[in-house]
């Protein structure tokens, strides 16, 4: 029950957060973030309420998502080491739902909200340096 309640707030924060003052980040990347936060609603959704297809249709679009992300072209090593970390979560979000076991869903949802969470930290203090270190 716990783990529910952090993703609670973990969505919460999430729609709550403002990006910045929009210099760093476009439009595209703004929608293509909340578009990625719709889905892992959907997964929260599913979890609650025990709609395991709900869960691994949200998780698949989370997964795709991933492999088209702008910053995967990019090749930054510490950024594949994210996504990555963020993949096998999903990956094991989805196999927790096709097992049709709530627990295990819950504990992998909780995974992947932390590497989501740890990325934006990290790129998020990369974009401040940047753009701090820009200035003269």
């Amino acid at each position: 029950m716990k783990t529910f309640g952090l993703g609670l707030v973990l969505v919460a924060i999430f729609l709550n957060a403002s990006p910045g003052n929009g210099a760093e980040t476009g439009n595209s990347t703004r929608d293509f973030m909340r578009q990625k936060l719709g889905y892992t609603q959907g997964v929260l959704e599913g979890i609650t309420l025990e709609k395991y297809e709900l869960i691994i249709t949200n998780a698949t679009l989370l997964r795709n998502m991933s492999q088209t992300n702008a910053f995967y072209v990019l090749k930054n090593a510490e950024y594949l080491q994210r996504i990555t970390n963020f993949q096998s979560s999903v990956d094991a979000l989805s196999q927790a739902a096709r097992a049709g076991n709530q627990d295990r869903a819950a504990g992998a949802y909780s995974r992947v909200m932390q590497s989501c969470i740890e990325c934006h930290k990290y790129f998020r203090r990369d974009q401040f340096v940047k753009r701090h270190s820009a200035t003269p």
